[in-house]
């Protein structure tokens, strides 16, 4: 996960040890599952992959994953935590590591948000091009309409669920799913949150989602 956009995306060691801090691979069980439906077999990578958590999951799956992060201290850590897992320095500015149409699935958890606009558009373009044929990139990320998400100073670069669409049919990609997570306007309570999902499946304007979740296929 990339948290912060200075010359290279790089998250300060601080902001990791925040983030981080009571996170282990179990935390991302159901990111693997739900890659595994929508993906393909690996290779796979994450694209801002933090402190390697989401790679340590995968791998102990039996998946061969390779995470991309730029920060060295983050990729340290990994490497120090799980030894053998195969994440490695890159900043998104750049071209990805990879060969035309070699990888299968990508996943960009939690990271658009926190790049500039024109390293986003970069980026997706970059993994179209390493995506195999029917490869499948799986984005997840916070709506602008997210009262909480806007205050944060980091999310530089905030997409509504149907303007991440269209950036990621701009790459060059068909979108297949779009996952969002409804807005809490109605209480915490179990009964409230039932309710506003209900009127976001009836109503799925942009201003009701707390999310820009996008799934997108390789179909050219």
């Amino acid at each position: 996960m990339v948290l912060m956009e200075r010359d290279y995306n790089v998250h300060t060691r601080e902001m990791f040890t925040k983030v981080y801090k009571d996170r282990t691979w179990e935390f991302y069980r159901n990111l693997v599952a739900e890659c595994i439906c929508f993906g393909e077999p690996g290779p796979w990578i994450d694209v801002g992959a933090g402190c390697g958590f989401f790679v340590e999951c995968a791998t102990r799956y039996g998946i061969h994953c390779i995470g991309l992060e730029g920060s060295q201290y983050a990729v340290s850590k990994a490497k120090s935590r799980c030894p053998g897992i195969d994440i490695r320095q890159h900043f998104l500015q750049d071209d990805l590591p990879f060969e035309d149409n070699s990888i299968s699935t990508i996943v960009c958890h939690q990271v658009i948000e926190h790049v500039t606009k024109q390293t986003a558009t970069h980026m997706l373009a970059e993994c179209y091009r390493v995506l195999k044929l029917k490869g499948v990139i799986l984005i997840y990320s916070p709506s602008k309409y997210s009262s909480s998400q806007k205050k944060e100073e980091d999310h530089i670069n905030l997409y509504a669920p149907k303007s991440l669409k269209f950036e990621v049919e701009r790459a060059g990609f068909r979108v297949i799913s779009a996952r969002n997570t409804p807005r809490s306007n109605f209480g915490n309570s179990s009964a409230s949150h039932l309710f506003a999902a209900a009127i976001y499946f009836l109503f799925p304007f942009d201003f009701l989602s707390e999310s820009a979740n996008c799934v997108g296929v390789k179909s050219d």
